[in-house]
């Protein structure tokens, strides 16, 4: 009795393995088709996502590249501004120079020269005069000669004043144009150092579309063999699944003949008295 409970129990382990192995077979072939398509679906979006920065990353490298050329332009011009504020600041020196200095004091000469004038244009204008009256000639001006001289020199005589002030507003303007010209060169540098900082950007940015590149690759490629990868692991479970359900037919086996093995009859006693009784 206690041969065929153990070979009933060894029966069902044995089958309830190979059931076991089929259905895992099935699971795992089930399972396989379901991983596949996840994988691909991931790896699809992985790679549409890879694309939309690489594009992104595209856009962003081509506006910088974009801003370093305005950059180097608007350098240039910071440039040519600088060398016109320059020369526009010596023209200016140059003319603050002539209105302060030179022009008043060649002013300053002639009115010295004139209020000298004044005296012999005096002596010329009565002499003119006695010339008329001796019949030699017609000498009748609206204003005396002297006068005439007298009066320049009196509309001359604010000028130099009015010249000096003039020079020192000329300084103040080219000061004022020196300090734009300090403002425009420290924005050309700030500039520069702008582009260079794009430049680096723009070259980081290239780097990454390598990398991105490259993984782009990698996910293509393993797109390519994600299914066949899959269903190599698929066939190995396989086989091991089916070479333990052969395994559990050797136990069921063993239990069937547990099961039908019948127990070995004891032999009867013998009577041991009779048998002394007939000798």
């Amino acid at each position: 009795m206690a041969r065929r409970t153990a070979g009933t129990l060894l029966i069902l382990l044995g089958t309830l393995g190979i059931v076991l192995s089929a259905l895992g077979v099935l699971t795992i072939w089930r399972g396989a088709d379901d991983v596949t398509t996840a994988a691909e679906d991931t790896l699809s979006v992985l790679s549409d996502t890879l694309t939309d920065i690489d594009r992104s990353v595209e856009v962003a490298s081509t506006t910088l590249e974009g801003a370093t050329f305005a950059i180097d332009g608007l350098y240039t011009t910071t440039l040519d501004v600088s060398e016109t504020l320059s020369s526009t600041r010596m023209t200016i020196d140059e003319m603050a120079g002539l209105a302060e200095d030179d022009l008043p004091q060649s002013i300053e000469a002639s009115l010295v020269a004139l209020e000298a004038l004044e005296e012999t244009a005096g002596v010329i204008d009565q002499l003119l005069r006695g010339l008329q009256l001796l019949g030699v000639g017609n000498y009748d001006p609206e204003m005396p000669l002297d006068q005439a001289v007298a009066q320049a020199g009196a509309g001359l005589d604010p000028v130099p004043e009015s010249l000096r002030t003039m020079g020192a507003g000329l300084y103040e303007t080219s000061a004022s144009l020196e300090q734009v010209q300090e403002g425009i060169v420290l924005m050309g540098g700030y500039m520069k150092g702008i582009r260079q900082n794009a430049v680096d950007a723009d070259a980081a940015l290239n780097s990454h579309r390598t990398t991105l590149r490259e993984l782009q690759t990698r996910v293509r490629a393993v797109r390519r063999e994600v299914d066949g990868t899959i269903r190599r692991v698929a066939w190995g479970a396989t086989l091991l699944l089916i070479w333990i359900g052969l395994s559990q037919l050797a136990i069921v086996r063993w239990g069937v003949s547990l099961w039908q093995r019948r127990a070995p009859r004891r032999a009867a006693p013998q009577d041991t008295g009779s048998d002394r009784n007939r000798s």
